[in-house]
Parts: C-alpha cells; structure tokens; sequence
C-alpha cells in the first residue's frame, strides 16, 4: 500500500509539474545542500548523487569527500508546511506546499530570490484570509546547520486568531533508504501542540488523522528503535496576529556525520525543538555513527534547548538552586570549623 501511494503521488506532482514553470534553487554553504521550491518547501533542483538510491533531486544533503548523502528525495519528495488559521479546534482558511502530498494548496506567490547559498520564498493565501509568509533560507552560524527565518504577517485591517503552522518531512537517509530510526524532543514548548513520525501527513496544519500510525508515538519527547519508513511533523499555535502584525521563528535543517555532532550544531543554533533521524540497517549504515544523521529544529516557539543538546546553558533557576546548594555547603563547612 506505501509503495502504491508513493508511485501514485510522486506521478501525480510530476505530471502537475510538468504542466507549470516554476522557479527553484539548489543552494549549498560548503557542507549542506538543499534544493528549495518557489513556495519555500523542499525537493528540487538536479545534482549528482554517488550514495544509494542514485537520485539527482535535491532535498537535504550532507557533502561528503565522497559525494552527498540525500535524506528527503529518494522515493517520496514528502516535505513540506503549511499555515492556517484555527477557530474553536477547527482549522479554516489555509495553504500549503508539498509536492508529493497534495501539491501546491490555495497559495499566490509574491516572489522568489536565491543566490549560490540563499533562498528566499513569499507567499499569500489566494483566498480565505489575509496571511503572508516568507521562508528565508541561508547559513547559520555553525557549518553542519542551514537556518530557515520564516515569518507570518496579517496583511489585513482586522485580527486573525489562531495562527497554525505546520512542516512535515519524509525521511529516505542513505544508505538504508526506508529504513530510519527518529527521535523527536522538546515537547513541552507552548507553542507546540502536536508532533509525530509520520513523514507522510499533508501540508494541511492541523490534518492529523493516522498521524501517529507510523511509529506509533505523537505528542511526546521519544526515540524509536525499530527501524521503519519512519518521518517527521511540527504543528505550531501562535494565537491572534492584529492587523500588520507579524510573528517571527526560525527553523533549522541540520546534516552531520553522527548523531553527537548533529546535536552539537542544534546546542549551538539554540533549538527548542527538535528530530534527528538516521538509517536503521542495511548497506553501510551504521547507525547513530552515520556515515550521514539529518534532523531539523526549531527555535522562537516557546520552548528552551533541551538539556541532551551540547552545550546548552543550565536556566537562571538552576544556577539558583545550584548557588543555594554550594551556600548550604559553606555554612555546613563553618559549623563543622566552629565546632571542632
């Protein structure tokens, strides 16, 4: 049934884009490279690919000495986002890009700008409220992290509230393409109210029927151990946007040889939430230890780094608590001297 839905689909976007000029980017900072869409979701473009699976579309790529590892266009170019607005549980007026679930939704594009390492997509909503957003793609400060500033803005004269986001990511990581483990943490932030491994949700936010069939987990910091064709979706709620307001967050795609360097650039880039996945078996994967870990995070949405992510700092209420117990200490120290 999997393998029929993604020939179907992958076909389905094909024969669409065949019909329709679009404007594409594939960037690269050195160590990632990414292929963006005019409507700010990934999988495009054309690029050489020595690892399994030989595909030339680009999604997101770790450059090795011996050719990029892809992670999300071998099989499904499953990847996408999608923004709404929610009214008593419900999600109304919405758009959204995912080429191979659903296409391009109820979207007009403003404009699309790119350079050898940037991209820059705007958007609106053709109908159904007022919304723009803007997905600017371009290096962060650390090499094995691409940042993604993505901002929502109320074009309108009269408040929208619930804003709703979502961005959902088949993974297909060589050498073992549908076979990954996922791990999915920094639940707890206030801005997120669902997560899950199911790479294969549509762009629409909030759409969460057999959300958590794959994997079996949503909802909750987890890590499988059982390899499988395994994804990743975020939906966010930001509340009521006034009129011209904006809400701003950003979004990191991350590519590292193993697991503790991927985690080290999320620490360094400060995620609030996050998923790394790698291959599960087979070939020459191995595992945590690569030879190529993904993952994406995001940052601005109510959370703090969580505290597995290298080098995040401990929160003033810690360092609290920690100063409470080094006094307690010296005093206990003074007595013992006193009464000695």
């Amino acid at each position: 049934m999997l393998n029929r839905f993604r020939f179907t689909a992958t076909a389905a976007a094909l024969a669409c884009l065949a019909g329709t000029a679009s404007a594409q980017a594939v960037i690269t900072n050195g160590t990632i490279r990414m292929g963006i869409n005019q409507f700010g979701d990934l999988n495009t473009g054309s690029a050489p690919q020595v690892t399994p699976g030989g595909t030339t579309v680009v999604g997101l790529r770790l450059i090795t000495a011996a050719g990029d590892y892809e992670s999300t266009a071998d099989g499904c170019t499953c990847e996408g986002w999608g923004v709404g607005v929610r009214t008593a549980g419900v999600v109304g007026a919405w758009g959204g890009s995912n080429s191979s679930v659903g296409g391009v939704t109820n979207l007009t594009s403003i404009s699309f700008t790119s350079t050898a390492s940037t991209a820059s997509s705007t958007v609106s909503l053709t109908s159904g409220a007022d919304l723009t957003v803007t997905h600017v793609y371009r290096p962060s400060s650390v090499p094995n992290m691409y940042e993604v500033e993505v901002t929502i803005t109320n074009t309108g004269l009269i408040a929208i509230g619930d804003v709703v986001y979502r961005r959902v990511m088949d993974w297909d990581i060589a050498p073992s393409q549908f076979n990954e483990n996922v791990r999915i943490s920094g639940w707890g932030a206030s801005n997120l109210i669902g997560s899950g491994s199911n790479g294969f949700l549509s762009a629409e936010p909030l759409d969460v029927a057999d959300g958590c069939i794959i994997g079996g987990t949503c909802n909750a910091n987890f890590e499988t151990t059982i390899g499988a064709d395994r994804g990743s979706f975020f939906d966010f709620s930001f509340g009521a946007l006034g009129a011209g307001e904006s809400k701003v967050f950003q979004t990191f795609y991350g590519a590292a040889p193993d697991l503790n360097a991927l985690l080290t650039a999320l620490g360094a880039v400060g995620a609030e939430v996050y998923t790394a996945a790698w291959c599960a078996g087979g070939g020459s994967c191995l595992g945590t230890d690569g030879p190529a870990v993904f993952g994406y995070g995001f940052k601005g949405v109510g959370g703090a780094p969580p505290p597995e992510l290298p080098g995040v700092v401990p929160e003033p209420s810690t360092y609290a608590l920690m100063a409470t117990g080094l006094l307690g200490l010296a005093t206990f120290a003074r007595r013992r001297r006193t009464n000695a």
